[in-house]
This record gives C-alpha cells, sequence and structure tokens, in this order.
C-alpha cells in the first residue's frame, strides 16, 4: 500500500512545472535574510538580564525584617551577538554575592544600591558588554538582630449594624503577636492594628482572616488574626427595683411612696436573663426636698454597662418627713 502511495505522489510531482523566476527569486529572498540577520548580530542593543541576589555571611542572630528581592535586572548595551551569548549560551551563574558587612550601615537595616550591583556584575560580564544601569536601583531590607516582643492586636477597621442590632463582643484570634523590628523602631511599638476594613448594616455574627498593618521593617508572627463580630439583638426588659433614701439625716426619717419604680431598658438577647433588680440603685435625694411640694425626683445612681435607653416609672415619688423620736 505505501509503494503505490509513494509512486503516486512522485508521478504527480514530475507534473509540477516549476517557476524558474520564482526559485530565483526565493534564493536572493534567504539570501538577503540571511545577510540581514548577521548584520542584525552586529549592531548593538541593549540588553536586561535577571541575577538571582544572594547576601553571605549573615550573622546568626540577624532576622530579616522585610522582603529581601530575590532578584535584580542589569541592563547591558553590547553587539547582539555577546549579549544573547552571554544571556542564554555562556556556561555561568547569573548571581549577584554580596557580603552582609558590605552593604550593612549599622542602622538595622542593609542598603544595596547600583554601585554594589555594578561592582559584582562588571567581574562576570563579557568585556565587550557595557553596564548602564540596575533595577531596582536602591534596595533597603530592615533586620532585627533577634529581640522580640508581643503586643496586643487591635481592630483597625469600622463596623455598624442594622436597625434593632449592636456590636457585641470583638474577638480577636489570637490577641497579641510577635513583633521583630530593628532597634531604632522597637520602643516605639505599644500595639498592631489589623487592616482597615468597614462593614455596615451588619445583621448577625460575621467572622473574617483579617491582615495586620506592620510598619514598614518590622515583621510580624502571624501576620493576620481571625476575627469574629458578635451581633445581638435588642429586647425590651422591665424590672421592679426598690427605691433608696440618700442624704437623710440621722434625726429624719424620709418615708417614699411608693417603694418600688419600674425600670425599663434595651438589652441583648444573650443577656437577658443575667440582669437582675439588684444590678441597678435608684435613689431619691432627701437634699433636694423642699417645703414647697411633696415630691421628688428619682435618679440612677447605678446600673449595668451593657444595657441602653434607660428609662424609669414613675420618675417621681411622693415623699413624707417625720422626725425620729428617740
Amino acid at each position: 500500500m505505501f509503494p503505490y502511495s509513494l509512486k503516486v505522489i512522485m508521478r504527480r510531482l514530475r507534473l509540477v512545472r516549476f517557476n524558474r523566476n520564482l526559485l530565483v527569486f526565493m534564493i536572493f529572498l534567504a539570501i538577503s535574510i540571511a545577510f540581514w540577520f548577521m548584520q542584525s548580530l552586529q549592531e548593538t542593543k541593549e540588553v536586561s538580564i535577571a541575577y538571582t541576589l544572594k547576601v553571605e555571611d549573615v550573622p546568626t542572630r540577624v532576622i530579616f525584617t522585610s522582603d529581601l528581592p530575590e532578584q535584580v535586572n542589569v541592563n547591558y548595551t553590547g553587539k547582539v551577538w555577546d549579549a544573547l551569548y552571554h544571556k542564554f549560551l555562556a556556561n555561568e551563574q547569573h548571581e549577584v554575592v554580596l557580603k552582609f558587612k558590605d552593604i550593612d550601615n549599622q542602622d538595622g537595616k542593609i542598603v544595596i544600591d547600583a554601585n554594589a550591583v555594578r561592582r559584582a556584575v562588571v567581574r562576570m560580564a563579557d568585556k565587550d558588554m557595557v553596564y548602564t544601569s540596575v533595577t531596582p536601583n536602591r534596595i533597603e531590607v530592615y533586620y532585627s538582630h533577634g529581640q522580640h516582643k508581643r503586643v496586643p492586636v487591635t481592630f483597625g477597621g469600622k463596623i455598624s449594624t442594622a436597625t434593632g442590632r449592636f456590636l457585641g463582643e470583638t474577638i480577636l484570634m489570637p490577641d497579641s503577636v510577635d513583633v521583630f523590628a530593628p532597634s531604632h523602631m522597637y520602643d516605639s511599638i505599644r500595639s498592631i492594628s489589623t487592616e482597615k476594613i468597614i462593614y455596615t448594616e451588619v445583621e448577625d455574627t460575621i467572622m473574617a482572616r483579617l491582615a495586620l498593618n506592620a510598619p514598614r521593617g518590622v515583621k510580624l508572627t502571624p501576620d493576620s488574626v481571625k476575627a469574629k463580630f458578635c451581633v445581638d439583638i435588642y429586647i425590651d426588659k422591665t424590672l421592679q427595683v426598690p427605691i433608696y433614701c440618700a442624704n437623710v439625716p440621722n434625726n429624719r426619717i424620709m418615708r417614699l411612696f411608693p417603694l418600688k419604680t419600674s425600670v425599663t431598658f434595651l438589652v441583648s438577647a444573650t443577656l437577658y436573663d443575667e440582669i437582675k433588680p439588684d444590678d441597678f440603685i435608684i435613689i431619691a435625694d432627701y437634699s433636694e426636698t423642699s417645703n414647697d411640694t411633696k415630691r421628688c425626683r428619682l435618679h440612677v445612681s447605678q446600673k449595668p454597662n451593657n444595657i441602653r435607653n434607660l428609662r424609669i416609672s414613675p420618675e417621681y415619688v411622693e415623699y413624707v418627713i417625720e422626725q425620729e423620736t428617740e
């Protein structure tokens, strides 16, 4: 089968008449492309080569608190052939290796500038390749000498609840993180805040993973926290609370009518059963009495912190002042 097909193909090819002019044109076109390519290789171009960045002889106690770039891009000018050879064909490692002591400025950071990179790569590049620039042209990396401390985490965003709801407890897990920082920043860090995220019209408890705002040159462990925003609903509650007399002289008796008042307030559903009459102190102040009236205004002397919109009824009570008998 195969020999038969081959014979058919060869027979048909013999029937094809090549255009001699087209053949000549194609030959000269190929020669022109070859000359153009050879000429292009002799032209001067700019080429960018990526070098892996390494820092050697780092002291054992040094901990980098900001990221060191993995590579830098070094720009050269030279003939295209030299550039291609140096970038792809040369048997060499494209690495920029720097000594820690040569780039340490003794202020909790190392500085890698264009001159440091140039000195490292010039001796590796071909003599026909001319160094022009490096990107980035300046790198600053912060470090600490191993000192760290634990500081609290605060919520840096805002949260608002829907009508009839309120924000109860905000729980951050963990509530503190380890801070590694250069010595000149170490003492000034008292707390770390989360990212500035905003929640609006929240109706129910929500969970979120929040990043932490680390100042430049500071490393945090961990670098994010879980946040739980406990949202609850308000419920009206009414209690009968006894009324106490205050500032009554030793030789006086102050009798009140009635002896109790109704205290109404809003409280979360989860704390509804925990609020008791003993959590309130309602007083009638003897110093506010006068001969012109027999009614005295009531005051709330003590109340729980986790309630709101407190009302008392009645707000005034009648009183009688009696002389105490021996």
